[in-house]
């Protein structure tokens, strides 16, 4: 297997390992994010309590704090991206199919306007969509990109597959006698 075949191999798993996880298990992902913060945040207690015992230095403190900050943010990402993303992208696409509606308004009649109307009534709804149900906007979201990282394997898979037989077919630049 050459360097290229072997790379797309190896972008074809990773794409179908992402694409399962995301698409079908998130709360992995989660317990990930939630493990990660939780580490962050005892180490800085621990470092705290250390620190402590030997006679505290602001910049211990400073720095045991900071720990639990990040700690605390990094258990909230989850939550985060599955509500704050969908809000904030409901909100966007109602502002922009809002204004394409209203810039429809106010150029000349034509069939485009009329498209960019209807247009901009169907993004400032699927705008209202996400942000009044962030959670199975979430879910759909989080299902597509879990489907296309999977259907990213498969080209990659097809790809090193190519890739293959056409190192196979290569014919050496040196012949060994």
């Amino acid at each position: 297997m050459g360097k290229t075949s072997s790379a797309f191999m190896t972008k074809g798993i990773i794409y179908l390992i992402c694409g399962i996880l995301i698409g079908f298990f998130p709360g992995i992902i989660s317990w990930i994010f939630y493990i990660v913060g939780g580490l962050i945040i005892i180490g800085s207690v621990l470092m705290l309590i250390t620190g402590a015992g030997s006679g505290l230095d602001g910049s211990v403190v400073g720095g045991a704090v900071a720990g639990i900050i990040v700690g605390a943010i990094i258990c909230l990402i989850p939550r985060i991206i599955s509500v704050g993303i969908p809000i904030a992208a409901g909100i966007i696409f109602i502002i922009s199919g809002i204004t394409r509606f209203f810039k429809s308004l106010k150029a000349e009649k034509s069939e485009l306007n009329t498209a960019s109307m209807i247009f901009g009534i169907l993004l400032a709804a699927f705008g209202g969509f996400l942000l009044f149900n962030p959670f199975k906007a979430s879910f759909i979201i989080r299902m597509s990109i879990g489907i296309l990282l999977i259907v990213l394997a498969v080209f990659s898979f097809y790809a090193a597959r190519i890739a293959r037989q056409r190192e196979k077919n290569t014919i050496p630049d040196t012949i060994d006698v």
